[in-house]
């Protein structure tokens, strides 16, 4: 009378199919969410030249600093330029939200990306802000600085642009 396999031949091959379909199931998952790419948030506010409100996928609020990036304040000079330039770029659309963490005042620091472009970077470029972050800024972001200084583009076609920083040192907000 034949027998089938052996237990341990069975366990074998259990352990193999199950091992198989794991490998299956996380890879289609892994390829289903590539395509898809990150969820994408909808802009509700332009509060500056670097700070939105956007719903997430859930229909949660989430006021975001823009990373590596400060714009002048709105009653500084080119504040509303920069402003206006956001808007333009972001102002209800749907945008893609890289987040690092949060800063001092519980906002989520992110970069936000619209069809692969980088928004932190293109308001740097076209001279609507500076770099922030002394300590390790962010290479492209340094470059593209010093490419919209070069080129006079945004704030820079005054001769000495105030940094937003120093601006609001000297101009501390009312209580």
């Amino acid at each position: 009378m034949p027998r089938g396999p052996s237990p341990r031949l069975r366990s074998w091959w259990l352990a193999a199919a199950v091992l198989v379909s794991l490998i299956t199931v996380t890879v289609e998952r892994c390829r289903s969410d590539d395509t898809a790419g990150p969820p994408t948030w909808t802009v509700r506010t332009v509060h500056d030249g670097d700070t939105v409100t956007c719903i997430d996928p859930e229909g949660r609020p989430h006021k975001i600093r823009l990373l590596g990036i400060d714009c002048p304040e709105m009653a500084q000079a080119h504040g509303r330029e920069s402003s206006q330039a956001l808007a333009g770029k972001v102002g209800n659309r749907r945008v893609a939200v890289v987040s690092r963490g949060f800063d001092q005042y519980g906002r989520l620091l992110g970069t936000l990306w619209i069809d692969g472009r980088d928004i932190n970077r293109e308001m740097v470029e076209e001279g609507h802000a500076w770099v922030f972050g002394r300590i390790a800024p962010n290479p492209e972001l340094v470059a593209a600085e010093s490419a919209a200084r070069v080129g006079r583009r945004g704030l820079w076609r005054d001769g000495n642009p105030e940094e937003p920083s120093r601006w609001r040192s000297e101009h501390p907000r009312q209580p």
